[in-house]
């Protein structure tokens, strides 16, 4: 019992005075994730393609009024950013007159208004003018 008691001791006094190495747990450093992105320009809104030909041009108003078969009348706002062509060249709303025949796109605001994005007019009889026209050299 001696020699167990010494032994118990030795092992006692081993462990103790043996370097016991602690490491402190440490946490990770908090980070943030990257705010993210916003962007300060408003979305495109949709443009829907419309066509017909023109019953109405108020130049004062900036409005033109286009009638289809398939569809009631619907008058357009033309503004400063509506892009106009007639007859394949750049144009303004003074320029296209009642009968032509109109394409384009339009945005439909949340009052419903629509106001033309591009507005492509054409003189009725344009193309068969010019085709029966003699070419010049």
């Amino acid at each position: 019992m001696k020699t167990t008691l010494a032994l118990a001791a030795i092992l006692g006094l081993a462990l103790v005075s043996a370097p016991v190495t602690v490491n402190a747990q440490t946490t990770a450093p908090a980070t943030t994730a990257p705010a993210a992105k916003t962007s300060t320009k408003t979305p495109a809104a949709a443009k829907t393609k419309f066509g017909g030909t023109v019953s109405a041009v108020d130049a004062t108003a900036n409005t033109i009024t286009i009638t289809d078969k398939t569809v009631a009348p619907r008058t357009f706002t033309v503004a400063a950013t509506t892009k106009v062509k007639k007859d394949g060249k750049a144009a303004t709303l003074v320029d296209v007159k009642v009968g032509d025949k109109v394409g384009g796109s339009y945005t439909t605001d949340a009052t419903g208004a629509m106001t033309a994005a591009t507005l492509n007019a054409t003189t009725p009889g344009a193309k068969k003018a010019a085709a029966a026209a003699p070419a010049t050299h």
